[in-house]
């Protein structure tokens, strides 16, 4: 059994996401102890809960201290298995860092897979399920595996209710070095229950920044929203509206993001890619704009669990 540290590093719920994948993958079990103890409110919340929960179903494993608000996790695992699965976390916790907890479990399961979760898409400290399709996936499908998702509606806070469907197939994960993609701008502006002047001026911004790929939806949701995604290639800004916020800075706010990632892979991305370079067979490498501390949190959890060589250059990563 692995004994792992929740409260290391940045001591939130990655290191909870990182060691339940990695403990089904390689069939170790694991106790998590001192959960999300530099948070806030720590110990599991429901977006935690529900993505363990979830690890529990697929790998029909054994989970000790899955409640709300606990410290501490046991989980043995068991065998992957693929199919049909749905989640609701029941708040508006990011259906995302649920969907990144899972996908890496069932590339090795021995058949197809679609999950559904229902949750909040588009919410602060996770990425939005617009940069989790736009950004992380065909990342991901730069390295080998065969994923696709969509949202089917947006959800915001404090309700939720949006939903993202994942699909995707055992694959084997490649390493890559090589990080070619399309130079263009593109932005996507999402608007619940709020007037489409909003996205009008925030996309008055881009324009004046000869940045003319810019989409307004509009839908209607549970609750007001406005969320905005900027990317190009594997590079994406992701910045949500607030009460008291002015659209213009809401855009000029993800413009200065975006402007600021200038390599291979934006620095949020770099963090998520890590697992999938430690999985893969052959070597990975690629430059960020940033190492931060989330990434060395995950980068430890990592290597308690897989033996590979990873260098860190300046903000240049390589694992062998």
């Amino acid at each position: 059994m692995i004994e792992i540290d929740g409260g290391e590093g940045e001591g939130g719920g990655q290191v909870i996401r990182t060691a339940m994948a990695l403990s089904s993958i390689t069939k170790t079990p694991i106790r998590i102890s001192n959960i999300r103890a530099k948070r806030p409110k720590p110990g599991l919340r429901m977006q935690h809960l529900t993505a363990v929960r979830a690890v529990r179903n697929i790998c029909r494993g054994t989970l000790e201290g899955a409640e709300l608000g606990s410290s501490e996790l046991i989980f043995h695992p068991g065998e992957i298995v693929g199919g049909r699965y749905d989640f609701n976390i029941g708040t508006a916790g990011s259906v995302t860092l649920v969907a990144q907890t899972l996908i890496p479990i069932l590339l090795f399961a021995e058949k197809k897979s679609e999950i559904s979760i229902i949750g909040g898409t588009h919410v602060i400290k996770s990425p939005s399920s617009d940069y989790f399709e736009k950004v992380f996936l065909p990342a991901i499908n730069n390295m080998g595996v065969h994923i696709e998702c969509s949202t089917v509606k947006a959800g915001y806070y404090p309700q939720g209710d949006g939903e993202l469907r994942v699909t995707l197939s055992p694959s084997k994960i490649f390493g890559a070095g090589e990080w070619h993609s399309d130079d263009t701008v593109r932005v996507l502006i999402r608007l619940s229950n709020i007037p489409k002047d909003v996205g009008i001026r925030e996309k008055k911004i881009f324009v004046q920044n000869n940045i003319e790929n810019v989409r307004i939806f509009e839908e209607k949701c549970l609750d007001p929203g406005n969320a905005l995604l900027a990317w190009r290639g594997f590079n994406g800004a992701y910045v949500l509206g607030e009460k008291g916020k002015r659209a213009e800075v809401v855009a000029q706010e993800a413009l200065n993001q975006l402007n600021a990632e200038k390599y291979d892979v934006d620095k949020h991305l770099a963090d998520q890619l890590l697992l999938y370079a430690a999985l893969a067979e052959g070597a990975t490498s690629f430059k960020t704009s940033e190492i931060t501390e989330h990434f060395r949190t995950n980068l430890s959890v990592i290597s308690k669990f897989v033996k590979r060589k990873i260098d860190l250059d300046g903000n240049t990563v390589s694992v062998e």
